[in-house]
């Protein structure tokens, strides 16, 4: 039996097909799916089957909140309000490039999602306006909030979709988290094109969504509680915004000007033209460059008749664009600002900005406004693209007397609070990639 088994064992392996080396699984060769390209700067690669160049990145943002704790009411003095808030915010950005015979063209997606702290809204049956300050409360519960920040093409000097303003100049060096100063920071749907004049300068113009900008119009007797209407009516024709920009070894000017249409939602006052034009200049600063670098500054100022979205767009109460009583009346209101700002890098790994604005707000018929801004930043870098920051910003909102124009009563009983002082300190963490 030992016998038969052996021999029957050996005629076996004899007869079965030999296994050879070649036959076992073998590695894939590393094939190099993705090529990189260089003409754009580093991030960039090419779309596979295609010239174009994409560059894909995001960020990731988590924050700490200490909401106003200045004087009252403020944050901490209302239990309506969250003392102390958190923020989560994840972007995601795509930029595909192309070289063409008439220039590059290129689309540019950002977009971001942020989630709060769940805070007390409004009930809809009881908004609050110039006779009702309060309004109703409740919980919100739905704090999830999607944006498309951006959405443009460019083709040469063409833009078109939604991108930055061409108005719009130093936006900021801080994080301006909760409150920042008074500068036009806007981003609207917009079609312009840029000419290249050499030598640094250049030239922008475009038509953007007036209503991206546009603030509050007011008609009717404010003394009567039920005749009175506050609101734009639909838009009929976009902004005309126009820029001459420089840039140069030691910094960067701009002189910017926009116009817009104030249509009121009540079809009697006569509609009105609203202006604004405004001016900047950035500069790199060359002293001390032995203990610091990146040491920048800036100063910028815009006034406006009709248009105060270009004088500030972080307004903390609520300003007008303008304001009529009777039919043809011109109640077109007038407001400036200046602002200014330092930015330095003490060494890789620290770095500091201080900005600070004023802005002014004159509407007839109801009172005025003056809004002081200062904050300050200071932020860690270990290592790149991680940074862990802190942001303290006060602001003082001041609101005055009625137009000197207007003398009803003695004045405007729907008033608000004359004055308020309002701080906050934000703590943040943040990871680019």
């Amino acid at each position: 039996m030992r016998h038969f088994t052996t021999s029957a064992a050996a005629a076996l392996m004899m007869s079965a097909t030999p296994v050879l080396a070649a036959d076992l699984p073998v590695a894939p060769e590393p094939v190099e799916y993705v090529q990189i390209c260089d003409a754009y700067g580093t991030g960039y690669f090419y779309i596979p089957g295609t010239d174009t160049c994409l560059r894909i990145r995001g960020r990731v943002r988590a924050e700490y909140r200490f909401n106003n704790f200045g004087a009252a009411p403020s944050d901490w003095s209302e239990r309506t309000r969250n003392s102390t808030s958190t923020r989560a915010r994840g972007y995601l950005r795509m930029d595909a490039r192309t070289q063409t015979e008439y220039g590059l063209l290129r689309a540019y997606i950002d977009l971001f999602g942020t989630v709060d702290t769940p805070g007390f809204i409004q009930d809809d049956s009881s908004v609050p306006n110039v006779n009702n300050p309060v309004g109703s409360f409740g919980v919100e519960q739905d704090n999830t909030v999607m944006t498309l920040d951006y959405a443009f093409v460019q083709f040469g000097g063409m833009t078109i979709g939604r991108a930055q303003s061409f108005y719009d100049f130093w936006t900021g060096y801080a994080y301006g988290a909760i409150t920042t100063v008074a500068y036009s920071d806007q981003n609207l749907w917009l079609a312009g094109y840029t000419f290249d004049l050499g030598n640094g300068l250049s030239t922008s113009w475009s038509v953007e969504d007036r209503t991206a900008r546009q603030q509050n119009l007011f008609t009717g007797e404010y003394l009567d509680s039920t005749g009175f209407n506050q609101g734009y009516g639909g838009m009929r024709f976009p902004d005309l915004v126009a820029n001459i920009r420089l840039d140069q070894g030691w910094g960067s000017a701009q002189i910017m000007g926009a116009l817009t249409e104030i249509r009121y939602l009540e079809s009697y006052p006569s509609g009105l033209l609203g202006w604004a034009v405004g001016g900047g200049l950035e500069f790199n600063i060359p002293w001390f460059t032995s203990y610091l670098s990146g040491f920048q500054g800036v100063v910028q100022a815009t006034f406006s008749q009709g248009a105060l979205g270009y004088v500030n767009s972080d307004w903390q109460n609520v300003v007008w664009d303008a304001t009529s009583l009777t039919d043809g009346e011109d109640g077109i209101a007038t407001g400036w600002s200046i602002a200014w700002g330092f930015q330095a890098d003490f060494s890789p790994e620290w770095n500091a900005a201080i900005q600070a604005s004023f802005a002014n707000a004159r509407s007839k018929f109801l009172w005025n406004q003056n809004q002081w801004d200062v904050v300050g930043k200071i932020g860690w870098t270990p290592v790149s693209g991680f940074e862990i920051g802190t942001e303290v910003a006060y602001r003082n909102v001041g609101l005055g007397d009625l137009y000197p124009d207007n003398s009803t009563n003695g004045g405007n009983p729907t008033r608000p609070l004359g004055q308020q002082d309002i701080i906050s300190v934000l703590l943040r963490v943040q990871r680019d990639f």
